[in-house]
Formats: C-alpha cells, structure tokens, sequence
C-alpha cells in the first residue's frame, strides 16, 4: 500500500547516524516436521533471497525439525552464524527462534500458556561493541502466536481470549518493553475481530500493523497484494488449506517505538511484505500463471511446496549512536512518521520547544509550545495534501522537517 506520507528530510546540517539492519522473518511452516520431513531444505532458496536475522516459526512438531532447519536451511554453504532458541513442547504445535549470533545475543525466552498454544516471548539485544550491556542495550521482545483457527463466533472469541493473555503479559512487563515484535498466524478474517481490536488497542502497550491496512480481508480481491494464504489452488499430500491466496491470516505486529525510532530500532518504509505475493494470484497457486513478478520462480515453488503460508518479512533500522550519544552528552534530534503522526524525540528532556509548522508558501500554520519533554507528536491527519516544514526550536539548537502529505 502507498504511505500516506513520505520519508521525512532533514534540512539542518546534521551528522550521519551509523546504522545497520535487521531483518525479520514469521512463518508458519506447516506442520514441521510431521507433515514432510524431507522438506527443511526447501526453506534454502528463500533463506538465501531474505537472508534474516530473526526467523520466527510456528506449527514446529519437534525439537529434531528446529535442529534440522538450523543444520540443513541455515547454517550452510559456509555459514555458522545461526543459533537457536531452547525448545519447549507445549501442548498442540509449537513456535522457535533463529538468529544471527553475529549481530544478536539471546537473553531470555519465556512461554505464555493459553487454552490452546503457548505464545513465545524472545527477548533478544544487539551485539554493538559500542553499547555497555544492561544500561544501554538495545533490545528486541519478539513473540510469536498461533491462534485457533476458522470461522464463527466461538473461535473469533477463542482469539480473543488468546489476545487477552497476551496483552494481559505485555502490561506485566511494561515499565521494561521496548521493540516489540508480535509475529505468527492469527487467523484472523477481518479487522472487526475482537481479537484485532484486542492485539492493537487491548492493555497499556498499544501494537500497530505497520502497512495499517484494516479490512474485511477475506475473499476479497481488493486485499490481494496482502494476503497469506493459502499457497495452494489445490489439495497437496501434507494437509495444508488449498483453495487459493485469498485470507490475511500472517503478521507482525509492532510496538510504536518500532515506528517512530525512539528505541533505537525503527521500521523501514516498504519493507514489509508476504514474501512471494505480487497481487496477481488471488484465488490462485503462488506459482501459477501468470508468472510470479513478486519471486524467482525457485522461491515460488518453494512457497508452494513448504507451507499453506506465505511468510511475513520486514526490515528495521539499529541506530549505533544511541549509546554513544549518551556517553558524549551530545543532543540527538530525530523526526518521523509513522501511522499519520508526526513524532519528534531527543535524547534528554528539553526544558522548552517551540513547534511551528509552515506550509509550501510560507505560511504558519500551527504554533505549539512543549516543555520538560523529550518526546512530543503532532496530528497531521487533518492538514491539506501538500509540502510542509516543521521547525523544531530549542534552548541550544534548532532543526527544520520537511514532511510531504499525499
């Protein structure tokens, strides 16, 4: 879907930040390895176009299947970096976690029980050797879910009662949150769903869908270009759902630090994607004619092979000057958008800001004044399409925003 707004400009002189990339990776992988145990090698191709650093799964039957991804998908053709999280086998299928020990330590792992299947927390820092451990880490809470399936209303509250629990664990550990990843299958028909609801707006930590695209998703062509499954047109020995790409059930969502920076991780525009989906298959096979445009046609028929599901996939940003800028005293101004807002952070309170927001002839259109913050937004959700600055001013600096509504 096209963003609302684009990338922001900054127009003062400023240093460029160091930076890296993450990227982050949710499937479900069909039954592993029950429903073909042959089948790990066929994840190669699409390890090798994504390259992930965080790979998250789900419907895993057995701690061999993880170790038989790691040692036959991941860590081969010279590469060693992948590791694993610990395996625990919880009542129906089960979620793990790979990563890139080159980039990222796993601190901790934890599982929340609900009336069906756990959902796994991971709690995982970037390995900078510029951040001291514990006092300026960044860290990533990723979880992954798998919610009961099909239609009707004793499973859509089913989801709900699974959301709940899990929005319940989130304000348990709210005051030490930050980058949070919710990845699974959520089987999930429309956005009117409680369990939708309860996932964006339920508890203390509000989660976002980063591409917001609310719907009735469900055979509903107008929501091709984002749907997750199924994979298949047709009945495939391995039990996967057939019938064509033609429900949403797959995503990630993410905290709001994700979206506007704050944290040190920040999403990157247009990255988040349904590997493999070109919006030209609906109610088709993800390899069927026309010609995938999305994939080489090798990922394509992997997708088609692996799993009902198309993986979820998107890319975050590692911001290397956070610890250094706490240890230099040196004031960092960054602006973003992120769902229809305007967010400006600093890295310490500033005592005074004046905000005024001009348009493409001049003109001031708002005039605020923020004080002992180090965060503020703005709505933009009501201005005219157009090109507009904001200036930022402080005590000690000032920086000007060029936002672009369309």
């Amino acid at each position: 879907m096209k963003k609302l707004f684009s990338t922001l400009l900054i127009l003062t002189a400023t240093t460029l930040a160091a930076q890296d990339t993450l990227s982050i990776l949710s499937y479900n992988v069909l039954n592993y390895p029950v429903s073909n145990p042959t089948k790990a090698d066929t994840l190669v191709p699409i390890i090798k176009l994504l390259q992930p650093d965080i790979f998250m799964i789900t419907e895993l039957t057995s701690s061999s299947g993880a170790t038989t991804i790691l040692n036959t998908a991941l860590n081969i053709n010279g590469i060693t970096f992948y590791q694993k999280a610990t395996y625990f086998d919880g009542p129906d299928t089960d979620n793990m976690l790979f990563y890139n020990s080159d980039k990222l330590v796993l601190k901790s792992q934890f599982q929340i029980a609900t009336t069906l299947r756990d959902i796994s927390e991971y709690v995982l820092y970037y390995k900078d050797p510029n951040i001291a451990m514990v006092t300026d880490t960044i860290f990533l809470y990723c979880y992954m879910a798998h919610l009961k399936a099909s239609t009707g209303a004793a499973n859509e509250q089913q989801r709900n009662q699974e959301a709940v629990v899990f929005k319940n664990y989130l304000d348990s550990k709210s005051a030490i949150l930050e980058n949070v990843f919710f990845g699974g299958d959520f089987n999930l028909y429309t956005s009117s769903e409680p369990a939708h609801n309860t996932i964006l707006n339920g508890g203390n930590v509000p989660l976002f869908d980063p591409i917001s695209s609310p719907g009735n998703w469900s055979s509903n062509s107008s929501f091709a270009s984002i749907h997750t499954q199924s994979t298949r047109s047709n009945s495939l020995p391995d039990g996967g759902a057939f019938g064509g790409m033609d429900d949403r059930f797959d995503f990630i969502f993410t905290s709001g630090d994700v979206l506007n920076g704050s944290k040190g991780i920040s999403y990157i525009n247009n990255t988040y994607k349904a590997l493999g989906n070109d919006g030209n298959h609906f109610n088709k096979s993800i390899n069927a004619t026309p010609t995938n445009t999305a994939v080489p046609a090798n990922v394509a028929d992997a997708l088609y092979t692996i799993s009902d599901h198309l993986p979820v996939f998107m890319k975050v940003a590692v911001d290397l000057t956070v610890g250094i800028n706490e240890q230099t005293n040196i004031i960092n101004w960054k602006g973003y958008v992120a769902q229809k807002q305007f967010y400006f952070t600093s890295n310490q309170v500033e005592n005074k800001v004046n905000v005024l927001v001009y348009n493409v002839l001049g003109e001031l259109v708002v005039a605020k004044n923020f004080n002992h913050q180090n965060s503020f937004q703005l709505n933009l959700n009501t201005y005219n399409n157009g090109l507009y600055v904001v200036k930022v001013i402080g005590e000690n600096q000032q920086k000007s925003f060029k936002v672009f509504k369309k």
